[in-house]
């Protein structure tokens, strides 16, 4: 998360972008120190309902930190759990065609039904490693199932990071905002002008 965060915030001082964080236990209402009157479980109710407005309503909900615009998260893990690939793409698809935002920063974790569909929409994907044996096991796994599966694009837009463990970013308030000029935010900065060479 504190990577995606981050990134999201350098690539917003020049592009719109949307950050959604697709976690099952974010940690978000805690992080920003106060709550929110809409999150992504109620964009995905108008989503199952299959509300015209979509991204008007999204628009509703839209929170901003250093330029980063964001849906809340979901509190309960079974709004994650519970939505099938159906209403992921619909979601996705309404954003990418009909909102103004250049990039969509996902926020991955285990909950989602069809991750790796999920995955195969992403032009790039950023994942952070350890490296440790028991890392390189499990991710050994998870790419021997991409090509069991048959998702070789996904295979070819996994881009390893290996992000600095950061410490002393001061209180939760400020944390995210203090991401950018943190060491991690120079390791991003750095990933992105390495990418885009």
């Amino acid at each position: 998360t504190s990577f995606a965060l981050a990134l999201g915030q350098i690539l917003a001082r020049e592009r719109a972008v949307l950050y959604l964080n697709l976690e099952e236990y974010s940690g978000f209402e805690e992080l920003m120190g106060k709550g929110f009157d809409h999150n992504l479980s109620d964009l995905l109710y108008y989503v199952r309902q299959g509300n015209q407005n979509l991204v008007i309503k999204m628009n509703g909900m839209i929170q901003t930190v250093n330029n980063l615009d964001f849906i809340p998260p979901v509190q309960a893990p079974a709004d994650i759990r519970c939505t099938v690939w159906e209403d992921w793409e619909r979601l996705l698809t309404e954003i990418a065609v009909h909102s103004s935002y250049e990039v969509l920063v996902l926020d991955i974790g285990n909950g989602i039904d069809e991750t790796f569909r999920l995955l195969e929409q992403c032009k790039r994907i950023y994942m952070p490693v350890l490296n440790d044996v028991m890392s390189a096991c499990k991710i050994a796994q998870f790419e021997n199932l991409l090509r069991i599966w048959d998702f070789p694009q996904v295979l070819g837009n996994i881009v390893r990071v290996h992000p600095p463990f950061h410490v002393g970013l001061g209180t939760s308030e400020n944390y995210v905002e203090q991401l950018v000029w943190s060491e991690l935010g120079d390791y991003v900065r750095e990933l992105l002008r390495k990418d885009n060479a």
